[in-house]
Parts: C-alpha cells; structure tokens; sequence
C-alpha cells in the first residue's frame, strides 16, 4: 500500500509540473534521483512550456478609453447626481 501512496503522489508531482507523459517521466525519474526539477531541467521536451498566468496588462474587451466616459459611470453607480464631477 505504501508503495502505491509513492507511486501516486509522483504521478502528482510529475503532473503539477506541466508534464506531458507521466509513464514515461517516472521511467526516467529514477536516473535523477526521483527530482522532478532535474528531469524537468534535463528533458524539458516532456514538460509543456512555462506559460505566465494571470493579467496580461491590455485593456479588458469593452473597457471604455474616455475619461468623461468612465467618470459619469462612477458618478452613476455612486449614485451622486448626474454632472457631478470628480476631482
């Protein structure tokens, strides 16, 4: 049982890794010391690429780029009265 809990939380950190092949990275993880940064590092063509996650500084779709434009939409949802400005 203990030997299957192993096997297991490998295939885990093979795939929390970004690995393609989990079989074939565990044939191969022995050959470094069961780290999975070195197989990762030394066989990088079994791993997906590195992808930044999250904001990628662009504006959202539909965001308005007129100042006057977002102001009164603030003034509206605050709900003060229209032409109030905002300074």
């Amino acid at each position: 049982m203990r030997a299957e809990i192993d096997e297991e939380r490998t295939a885990w950190k093979l795939e929390k890794a970004g690995c393609r092949n989990v079989k074939a990275a565990k044939a191969l993880l022995g050959d470094y010391g069961g780290d999975v940064a070195k197989l990762k590092a030394e066989c990088p063509y079994l791993f997906e690429e590195d992808k930044p996650k999250g904001a990628t500084g662009g504006r959202p779709a539909g965001a308005s780029n007129d100042k006057a434009s977002r102001e009164a939409r603030a003034v509206s949802a605050a709900g003060l009265p229209e032409g109030t400005k905002l300074d």
